[in-house]
This record gives C-alpha cells, sequence and structure tokens, in this order.
C-alpha cells in the first residue's frame, strides 16, 4: 500500500496544434526542489486507453510531465506526455512477460529522464525531455481520481528519492 507524503488537487493543461485543455489532476508524492528520482511498479491489468496512475513532475500548468503504462491497439505501452505550452506524446511499445512494469523519472537540472523495468533494478531509457531544473516541482503519482481502492490497484510501491 502506498502512504502518500500529500495529496493536492492541480490543473495540468497543455496544448497540441489548435487543441487547448486542461485537466484537473491529483497529485501524491512531495516537494522536490531540486534534482531527485521517482520510481513506482504499476500493474497494468487494465484493459482502456488512459491510465489511472502516472508519474509526474509538475513544475507548474504549462510545464510538467506524466508517464504511465497503457494498453492501447491491443499492446501495452509505456506512454509519456510532455508540456512546455505545447505537448508532445510518445508511446513506446513494452515487450514482457511480465503483467508488472516498473516506470521512473529521473531530475537532474533541466532534463528529465523516463525508463522502465521489469524488475525494479534494470532499467531501460526510453526519454529524455527539458523541464526547467532549480525551480520546484511536485513529484509523485498523479490521478484524474481521488485515491479509492480501484486507484491502488495498477499503482504500488512509489519510490521517491530526493538529492
Amino acid at each position: 500500500m502506498i502512504t502518500p507524503y500529500f495529496e493536492t488537487k492541480t490543473t495540468f493543461s497543455r496544448s497540441a496544434g489548435t487543441e487547448h485543455q486542461r485537466d484537473h489532476v491529483y497529485i501524491y508524492g512531495l516537494r522536490l526542489d531540486g534534482d531527485g528520482e521517482i520510481a513506482m511498479r504499476f500493474r497494468p491489468e487494465h484493459r482502456h486507453q488512459h491510465s489511472e496512475a502516472s508519474l509526474t513532475i509538475r513544475v507548474d500548468d504549462y510545464n510538467w510531465i506524466r508517464t504511465g503504462a497503457e494498453y492501447l491497439g491491443g499492446q501495452h505501452l509505456v506512454t509519456t506526455v510532455t508540456t512546455r505550452d505545447h505537448t508532445d506524446w510518445s508511446l513506446s511499445p513494452v515487450d514482457t512477460e511480465s503483467d508488472e512494469i516498473w516506470l521512473r523519472l529521473i531530475r537532474s537540472g533541466g532534463t528529465i529522464s523516463v525508463a522502465h523495468a521489469e524488475d525494479g533494478s534494470d532499467y531501460t531509457t526510453i526519454a529524455s525531455t527539458y523541464l526547467p531544473g532549480g525551480v520546484p516541482a511536485l513529484a509523485g503519482i498523479a490521478s484524474t481520481r481521488p485515491v479509492s481502492e480501484s486507484f491502488w490497484d495498477a499503482a504500488q510501491d512509489l519510490d521517491i528519492d530526493v538529492d
């Protein structure tokens, strides 16, 4: 069972082409003033497109990253959404026999690295992107729903290390 450091409801704004959207999201985690690492074990057993929980580092409404496990087109994927005024969405297929996947975000200065692993230790980096460094951020689990029993079905073993 995950014990959140805090719970806050906030907004994620995103823009792709002419489409603008604001999502109201709950974040469970802690304030990240500098560098740090977030890792979590997911069980992507759900069979719908949008995952219920994801890892996030959020600087403000317009500068954030989320990564999660999704099921799309009959395949398990790691999806990463990065927004710096405009939104980029990337998909990485996950070739695994396991029903679990570990995801990790590492913040080092202005660089955020995204990685996944089957075992929580042998990570493969799948993306590297920019978010403003040296400014406070919220880091942890993001969900469009408040905590409930079904929320924790997909996300377990949150670990946040702060430098």
